[in-house]
C-alpha cells in the first residue's frame, strides 16, 4: 500500500524521474526528426517533437495542462501537416500524459476532462492527416487501436487514484480502531485501579477501626493495625498517581482483583483450554503493590491468550523473575502461527502495551529463532514496602 501511495503523490516540484523520462522521450524525436520523413520542415518538427515531449517534466504537478498541450500540438501538427507522419514518440508522450492526469488531477472533473482531451487530440489528428493526404480514408481499425490505448492508459491511471484513496481510508480507520482501542484499554485499566484504590480505602477503615477499639487497652495491638494503615495508604497513594491521566468511562465495584498469586490458577485454566502451558518461577515471591501485581497478571493473562488463539495448543512457558528493583515476565511459545494482537477484552499487544506503559516499563514482543514467539514484560518495582 506504501508503495501505491507514494507513486500517487503530487510532489511540489516536479522529480528527478520525470526529467529522465521526459529527456529520453526528447532524444527519441529528434533522432526521428533526423531519420524519418514526416510533415513540414526540419525547424518545425524539431520544435512539434519538444513541444510534445518537454511538457512531461510537469506531468505530476500540472497533469491536466500538459494533456491539453499535447493534444494541441497533435491537432495543429495534422492541420498544418500535409504529409504521412512516420515518427511514433508522439504516442507514449499522450499515452504517459493520459495516465497522469487520470491519476495526479486534483479534481475528478479535471481527470475526467484530460482523458477526453487527450482521446479527441488523438483521433482529431489521424481523422485530420487522412483527410489532408488525398485519396487515403481512416481505417476504423488504427482509431479503435489508438483510443483503445489511450483509454486504458487512463483507466490505469484512474485505478490507482481509487486504489490510493482506499489506502488513505482504511490507513484513517486503522488509526481510529488503534485510538478505540488504546481508549478502551485505558478505561478498563483506570476501572481496575480504582478497585484497587476502593479496596485499599476498605482496608484502612477497616484497620482504623480497629486500631481505635485498642488504642487504650493494647497500645501494642493498636500499633499493629496502624501499621497496616500506613501501607495501605501508600498503596492507595501510589495507584492514584498512576490513575491520574487515565480516561474511566464507568463505576466500578469493590471486589480485589487477582495478582501473580493466582498464576498457578491461570496457567490451569489455560492448559483446560487447551494451552500446553507451565510455569517457572525465578527468584523470591514477595508481596507487591497491588495495582503492579494485578498489572502483571493481566499481561500473563493477555499472553495467555495469545498464544492459545493464534499458536493452538504449542508447548508455552511463563517465566516470573523476581529480581531486586524490577520484576520479569516472560511468555514464550513454541513455533507455531504468529502471534498478532487479538480483539478480546484487553485488545492483545495493545492492553499489555498500556499497562506496561502506566508502570513505567518495557515490553518486548518478537518471533524466536525457532519461529515460537515471546512476550517480555519488565515492570520496575516502585514503592515497594
Amino acid at each position: 500500500m506504501d508503495t501505491v501511495a507514494n507513486l500517487a503523490r503530487v510532489p511540489a516540484r516536479p522529480p528527478l524521474v520525470d526529467v529522465v523520462i521526459a529527456a529520453a522521450l526528447s532524444v527519441w524525436a529528434l533522432l526521428e526528426v533526423a531519420f524519418l520523413e514526416g510533415p513540414g520542415s526540419a525547424p518545425l518538427r524539431v520544435a512539434a517533437g519538444l513541444a510534445m515531449t518537454v511538457p512531461l517534466v510537469w506531468r505530476r504537478v500540472r497533469p491536466l495542462t500538459v494533456v491539453l498541450v499535447l493534444a494541441g500540438v497533435l491537432l495543429l501538427r495534422a492541420v498544418l501537416g500535409s504529409e504521412s507522419e512516420e515518427a511514433a514518440s508522439f504516442f507514449p508522450a499522450v499515452l504517459l500524459a493520459t495516465f497522469s492526469v487520470a491519476l495526479y488531477a486534483r479534481a475528478v472533473e479535471a481527470a475526467v476532462a484530460g482523458g477526453a482531451f487527450a482521446l479527441v487530440g488523438c483521433i482529431g489528428s489521424i481523422a485530420l492527416g487522412f483527410a489532408n493526404d488525398a485519396g487515403a480514408e481512416p481505417e476504423l481499425a488504427n482509431l479503435s487501436i489508438v483510443a483503445f490505448f489511450v483509454a486504458a492508459s487512463w483507466t490505469v491511471g484512474w485505478v490507482l487514484r481509487k486504489r490510493v484513496a482506499q489506502t488513505v481510508d482504511l490507513r484513517a480507520r486503522s488509526d481510529e480502531l488503534a485510538r478505540a482501542a488504546v481508549a478502551d484499554e485505558r478505561a478498563r485499566i483506570a476501572r481496575e485501579l480504582h478497585d484497587v484504590v476502593a479496596h485499599s480505602v476498605s482496608v484502612i477503615s477497616v484497620q482504623a477501626g480497629a486500631a481505635e477499639q485498642y488504642v487504650e487497652r493494647d497500645p501494642a495491638r493498636a500499633r499493629e493495625h496502624l501499621d497496616v494503615v500506613q501501607g495501605a495508604a501508600r498503596d492507595a497513594l501510589t495507584e492514584m498517581r498512576r490513575l491520574t491521566g487515565v480516561l474511566r468511562a464507568e463505576p466500578a465495584g469493590y471486589e480485589p482483583q487477582p495478582g501473580l498469586a493466582r498464576l498457578a490458577e491461570l496457567i490451569d485454566q489455560a492448559c483446560a483450554g487447551g494451552l500446553d502451558a507451565r510455569l517457572e518461577e525465578d527468584g523470591d515471591r514477595r508481596t507487591l503493590p497491588p495495582g503492579l501485581d494485578l498489572a502483571a497478571f493481566r499481561i500473563v493473562q493477555e499472553a495467555l491468550t495469545n498464544a492459545r488463539k493464534h499458536a493452538g495448543t504449542v508447548a508455552t512457558t511463563v517465566r516470573v523473575g523476581y529480581a531486586a528493583d524490577e520484576i520479569e515476565l516472560a511468555i514464550v511459545n513454541a513455533p507455531g502461527a504468529p502471534v498478532a494482537a487479538t480483539d478480546g477484552g484487553g485488545h492483545g499487544l495493545v492492553g499489555m502495551r498500556e499497562r506496561v506503559r502506566v508502570y513505567g516499563g518495557q515490553l518486548e514482543t518478537a518471533p524466536t529463532a525457532d519461529g515460537g514467539y515471546r512476550v517480555v514484560a519488565t515492570l520496575p518495582l516502585e514503592g515497594e514496602r
